[in-house]
């Protein structure tokens, strides 16, 4: 990709998602771009597209990582998160506090122990560092199913060890890529432009004649109606569908991963509004606080592929247009989780809930993440 300190007249963004958008929110505010006009190009008929991973009824919000610099990111992006102000990132019911009850258990994955001590470590010693407001008492340590019980609105429980995080939250995510896209048009005015209905088949390369031609640049696109784009700068923001534009293999695929969702009555809403974040992290399995008479479970791990042979760019000085016929995973959008995905998702529920074991999904879907 090109360096972004050089200016650029015409930026190409592929991909309307929260990436695609929050990167055109970024460049408008740039002097060294004031000049230049920014185009998101999305597959999807309307925006947001409720086929990308940023687009769902919630999206977890945690600091609770191995890795420390995901811990730091996290804590730093909460504090926009925690602006509720109408035209702040968490107004409108964009962002709701809620505590995390992260769970695990013995005999499932060995490295699980490590994780939760990892995570809490950081989190700690975020704390001890008076940063992002993080309060040492904010986290708890649960040892026993009993103590998991305390800290949950549930009947049952998931898990055998935990520990609990008071200072954490989840977005609206649909809305919140609504919000960017509104705040897209609004600091961009007339220079960003939104193109739906444009799904990329390949990109295009030329030899930069900038470097004397010793290297190559992506010039633009090609859609799939066969029209080109040409661009100065072109961002590959496509999430899950990456993979099959650029030659990720070995480094990224995309994989989907399980998502259920329960409907529940008025009252049900009401007893439950202040559940927390529940997350088995041995198994994956997690629940978020019902909302809109929806409970929602998935399970997050290492996700189905769909292996599709795709033409991949391979492109040199000499030759910028070569490819190479590949298998890589790309998305599948039009079908429900697989049952066996179901029946983890049930007994999930049936931990948690005995008396709802024989309940049914409102609905399930295969959400496709880009994962490293």
């Amino acid at each position: 990709m090109s360096d972004l300190s050089f200016k650029r007249s015409e930026i190409l963004i592929i991909g309307a998602g929260v990436m695609g958008v929050s990167t055109a929110c970024a460049l408008v505010k740039r002097s060294r771009h004031s000049n230049c006009s920014i185009t998101i190009l999305d597959a999807a008929a309307e925006l947001p597209n409720s086929l990308g991973a940023s687009v769902d009824a919630s999206r977890l919000l945690r600091a609770d990582y191995a890795a420390e610099p995901y811990t730091r990111l996290v804590s730093a992006a909460r504090e926009s998160w925690k602006d509720t102000s109408s035209d702040g990132w968490g107004g409108e019911g964009r962002y709701h506090e809620a505590k995390l009850v992260l769970t695990a258990q013995p005999g499932i994955e060995g490295h699980v122990d490590g994780y939760l001590a990892e995570s809490l470590k950081n989190l700690k010693e975020l704390a001890r560092s008076e940063e992002y407001g993080f309060h040492l008492q904010s986290l708890r340590d649960l040892p026993d199913r009993k103590a998991i019980a305390q800290e949950s609105l549930a009947p049952g429980t998931s898990g055998d060890f935990g520990y609990v995080n008071d200072q954490c939250g989840w977005v609206n995510a649909e809305a919140c890529v609504k919000y960017a896209l509104q705040k897209a048009r609004r600091l961009g005015g007339d220079r960003v432009k939104l193109r739906t209905n444009s799904r990329v088949r390949r990109l295009l390369y030329e030899a930069d004649t900038n470097l004397g031609g010793d290297e190559v640049r992506c010039s633009g696109v090609e859609l799939q109606d066969g029209s080109h784009i040409y661009a100065d700068l072109v961002i590959v923001a496509a999430g899950a569908w990456t993979p099959s534009l650029v030659d990720l293999q070995g480094r990224a695929a995309a994989t989907g991963q399980v998502l259920a969702y329960l409907p529940i009555s008025e009252s049900e809403q009401k007893t439950l509004d202040a559940s927390p974040i529940y997350f088995n992290i041995s198994r994956g399995m997690y629940m978020f606080p019902p909302h809109d008479n929806k409970l929602k479970i998935g399970r997050h791990g290492f996700g189905y592929q769909n292996p599709t042979k795709v033409i991949l760019p391979r492109p040199t000085p000499e030759a910028p247009t070569a490819s190479a016929e590949t298998f890589v995973s790309t998305p599948r959008t039009d079908l429900p989780i697989p049952a066996e995905a179901e029946m983890a998702c049930n007994e999930f529920l049936a931990e948690l809930f005995p008396h709802w074991r024989n309940r049914s999904f409102l609905s399930t879907r295969v959400c496709w993440y880009c994962d490293t």
